[in-house]
């Protein structure tokens, strides 16, 4: 029999009842998955004949988008992902061929919905932006020949406010394969927009080091889902370009996941600052 674990209670409890057996501590394997995880879906009939054969063995099942503080304690980082664990000491951590990474990668296309109606145009900035090419270039939803370019230098700070509580699952951020940004750090929650200084010194949540290949249109970038769970504003500070050209380019900018509830952002007021405030 399959369980479906419904929370770190939970979780924790069918560890330590499978720990503490009678005639000593009983193999628990553990199934991370996701609902749009196309490798989970096709792998889980397996796991569930397994689950008949073994009944010796504890068989669990854990969604990672419900219980994504038990994925991150087990170091998940693409799906599926198979645990095994005795006596509460890890044996085995395996994925399985294919499965859908959630670290750096580059896709055509992605499953999950678009964000762009969850973006709160009027409270999205970049700081070094050309007048004529600003950042609502690339945030429109519909197709554009427009784009975003730096002005003074190749660096720029896009700070992207959401209107609601979103969980991001990847990017898409395309450009020229000379003066595409290069080095790209994310950061997330913050309430006004960094300079550049402070952009530079801060540890990111996640960095990209990113190859021509990975701006090509089309070309997605997959986020560490555990960090991503619930996202107010993202802060993307792009280091540098391909070639080190004066000007950086962003041809598009999207943003893939779901959102979380119906907690609307616009209900909040700016906590510092107004909208194009900055220092470089």
């Amino acid at each position: 029999m399959v369980i479906q674990v419904q929370d770190k209670e939970q979780f924790d409890r069918l560890l330590a009842e499978a720990s503490g057996r009678a005639n000593g501590p009983a193999l628990v394997v553990i199934d991370f998955f996701a609902t749009w995880c196309g490798p989970c879906s096709a792998i889980a009939p397996v796991f569930t004949a397994l689950s008949a054969t073994h009944n010796d063995a504890v068989f669990l099942k854990v969604d990672v988008d419900k219980n994504d503080t038990i994925a991150a304690d087990y170091g998940v980082r693409s799906l599926p992902t198979f645990v095994f664990v005795r006596g509460n000491k890890l044996r085995e951590h395996t994925k399985q061929e294919g499965a859908e990474s959630t670290s750096q990668s580059s896709g055509q296309g992605s499953k999950q919905p678009d964000l762009s109606p969850y973006l709160e145009i009027t409270q999205c900035e970049c700081l070094n932006e050309d007048d004529a090419h600003p950042i609502s270039n690339v945030l429109r939803a519909e197709p554009s020949d427009s784009y975003l370019l730096s002005d003074t230098d190749a660096q720029l700070v896009i700070f992207i406010t959401f209107s609601q509580f979103v969980k991001l699952r990847a990017i898409q951020l395309n450009g020229p394969e000379d003066c595409g940004p290069k080095t790209v750090k994310l950061f997330l929650n913050q309430t006004s927009t960094p300079d550049f200084s402070a952009c530079e010194s801060a540890e990111a949540v996640q960095t990209f080091n990113l190859e021509p290949k990975d701006l090509t249109d089309g070309a997605v970038l997959a986020l560490n889902y555990v960090k991503f769970q619930k996202v107010t504003t993202l802060t993307i500070f792009v280091a540098d370009n391909q070639k080190g050209t004066d000007v950086t380019r962003i041809n598009k900018l999207r943003f893939f996941g779901s959102p979380v509830n119906t907690t609307n952002m616009q209900n909040f007021k700016r906590v510092a600052g107004k909208t194009g405030e900055g220092h470089s």
